[in-house]
């Protein structure tokens, strides 16, 4: 896929493309992926997947010896599949959350006085394959609240048929962390406890024998966080520091030869790189580094968790391996698959075979197994088999200037129309805002979109994640400032390259992107013909206030949101200024507001005060409720009526060739 530079100069469009037939139906796009997940068993002859079955999940097994199913399930209807894995060559484990009424599952002595209408729960479990019944874990059947988002880590190097399990400690100290021994084959929970664990720890990280080899405190009063690792069961101090969050240094694993590894700012405080940590001495060694980007995640193996790899982000997702017999597979897998952009997901422990995700052009992606022993590769399944061979179009990444003369990273997919030139544009914001990026990856929203003849432009505005510090420090307290005229140039730059009409362009996000929609309904209203917002945000004050609330006004992520928003007093009057909900009086093109009813992120509420205020000033507004839907559509036929929404909606405002 090409880049292209958007000059302030025009540039001509004409395309060839023959007339098309009628583009897929919205519920393939809005239909959860056919695989959210997959992961391939110890032996290799195996594989676990999360899959989607009209509005319900389940976990289904592939023989790959046989080629057969060998087990499905189906998950409750009222609960959202969220990971699957392998505790043996027996056991399944996965992942589960459901919403609730705090009063449903809260014990009496926990005060909730967070987002007020919902919780979510997560659990872990496991399906034993020769009686193919599931189980879920708990570290404490009397109290089972203390399982909420426990994670189960196995198997475990030396002590076959047992995992560990990462919860909370029984009793008097069950704010604390805590490490269990678990029977796999059981279920049977004991505590291991751990010498110095403290209200401040935040977690432990674990060896491949299941040992602590690292402790992680924050105290959220001072902002300063500790590193210990454990000589046999004795904490020693390794790390300290301060962050403006109390966020510590971010600990991935262990290498192999025991050392652990982070991800932190390189020398210049810049780009995120992997660091080795002596265990000894605490000292740091570069481990890897791509100079210009910045370092996603350590890829960890999936049967010792010890750090094996790297992935890190130029357009697309790129993994290097430490490893060699990974590294030569990641070699082989790519010649496979021509043009696709391939990632290793897991792998079997003799390392033959291998589980491979890829995506070629805007095919949605899918899984492959592929065996070294013959260099061969089998697809499993595509994760939106009827888009794979029906989409057309093109998707770019691109550069404009904004205001200031900086370069603004983005991604442009075009419609399959024979002229490309004066198109109604839609502007497509991402979430987060920080920590988040759009990529060049497939995305259901854009393709969704083009396949309906928009042209759709995703900005990676200052604030976003993924192109440094600075890029990122840039957008903090600028919502509705430096991080809003950063999407309305790109507007600005297609115009001017006669791409888009500028008389037919709407602005559409989730989250933040949603929160940047109502911006430009609010701030500069003349720019849009209309506005969408997903789960977004409309009253910053209040999002500030609510969240201090739930996770306490010194935590980190209200330390992280004054920083990204600003302080609700000394900033006060900015704020309120930059909030559309305060202005609903200057909208004068069409509103769309969309929310789901079980948003614990961003409460329903925030949409609810902007129909409000957009009704009571005589706005011409649309409000849907998503009914038992989170912050990110989980559920396959509310996300249909999203994208059914939007599509009825942008059709009556931008007139689409």
């Amino acid at each position: 896929m090409r880049a292209l530079i958007l000059a302030a100069a025009a540039i001509g469009w004409a395309g060839a493309a023959s007339a098309q037939p009628a583009p897929p139906p919205v519920e393939a796009f809005g239909r959860l992926p056919a695989i959210s997940d997959a992961a391939i068993s110890p032996d290799g002859s195996k594989v676990a997947l999360a899959m989607s079955q009209g509005a319900r999940s389940a976990i289904r097994v592939v023989d790959l010896d046989q080629h057969r199913i060998i087990y499905t399930a189906a998950v409750d209807d009222n609960s959202d599949l969220r990971g699957v894995g392998w505790a043996d060559d027996a056991h399944i484990s996965f992942v589960m959350s459901r919403t609730f009424l705090p009063g449903q599952v809260l014990p009496a002595y926990v005060r909730f006085v967070g987002h007020p209408h919902r919780v979510v729960y997560y659990r872990t479990g496991l399906i034993d394959l020769a009686t193919q019944r599931p189980r879920m874990l708990t570290t404490n059947a009397d109290d089972e609240w203390q399982d909420q988002g426990a994670a189960l880590i196995a198997p475990i190097e030396g002590d076959p048929g047992y995992g560990r399990m990462l919860g909370r400690a029984p009793g008097m100290e069950s704010a604390m962390p805590g490490v269990f021994k678990v029977s796999i084959a059981s279920g049977r929970t004991q505590y291991l406890g751990q010498v110095g664990v403290n209200r401040t720890t935040l977690r432990f990280v674990l060896d491949s024998h299941g040992e602590v080899g690292a402790r992680i405190d924050s105290d959220e009063h001072t902002n300063h966080w500790r590193v210990f690792t454990y000589d046999g069961r004795q904490p020693r101090l390794l790390l300290e520091g301060d962050s403006p969050t109390g966020a510590p240094v971010n600990i991935q694993g262990l290498l192999p030869d025991g050392r652990l590894v982070s991800l932190d700012e390189d020398e210049n405080g810049e780009f995120f790189g992997l660091y080795a940590i002596d265990r000894a001495n605490g000292q740091k060694q570069m481990l890897f580094q791509r100079e210009g980007f910045e370092v996603d995640d350590a890829i960890a193996d999936p049967w010792t968790r010890e750090i094996v790899g790297v992935t890190w982000t130029e357009e697309e997702r790129k993994q290097e391996f430490f490893d060699a017999a990974l590294r030569d597979a990641y070699a082989h897998v790519g010649p496979l698959l021509e043009n696709a952009t391939v990632s290793l997901m897991s792998w079997s422990r003799d390392r033959r075979r291998f589980l491979v995700y890829a995506e070629i052009g805007l095919d949605g992606g899918g899984y492959y197994v592929y065996n070294a022993n013959d260099n061969s590769i089998a697809r499993i399944s595509m994760r939106y088999p009827e888009l794979a061979q029906a989409l057309s179009g093109e998707r770019q990444s691109i550069t404009y200037p904004a205001r200031d003369g900086t370069r603004i990273p983005a991604y442009l997919t075009l419609p399959d129309v024979e002229d490309r030139r004066n198109l109604p544009l839609v502007l497509l914001v991402h979430g987060g805002p920080h920590h988040i990026r759009d990529r060049l990856d497939f995305d259901f929203w854009a393709a969704f979109l083009a396949s309906r003849g928009y042209a759709v432009l995703q900005p990676n505005f200052r604030g976003s994640g993924g192109y440094g510090a600075s890029w990122e420090d840039r957008g903090r307290r600028q919502w509705g400032g430096l991080m809003q005229t950063d999407v309305e140039d790109g507007v600005v730059a297609l115009i001017r390259a006669h791409m888009v009409d500028p008389a037919r362009v709407c602005i559409v996000g989730a989250s933040y992107g949603g929160y940047a929609a109502l911006a430009g309904a609010t701030l500069t209203p003349d720019r849009y013909k209309c506005a969408a917002s997903v789960a977004g945000v409309s009253d910053l004050l209040l999002m500030l206030s609510v969240d201090g609330q739930q996770y306490g006004r010194e935590s980190m992520t209200a330390d992280f949101w004054r920083l990204s928003i600003g302080d609700s007093s000394a900033d006060r009057e900015r704020i309120r200024s930059v909030s559309p909900a305060n202005l609903a009086d200057r909208v004068h093109i069409p509103i769309l507001l969309i929310h789901g009813t079980n948003d614990t992120v961003v409460p329903i509420e925030q949409s609810r005060r902007m129909r409000d205020r957009l009704q009571a000033a005589g706005k011409d507004v649309r409000y849907v409720e998503l009914q038992g839907d989170d912050h990110y559509l989980s559920d396959a036929t509310t996300r249909t009526q999203m994208l059914q929404e939007l599509e009825t909606f942008l059709a009556a405002n931008l007139n689409a060739r």
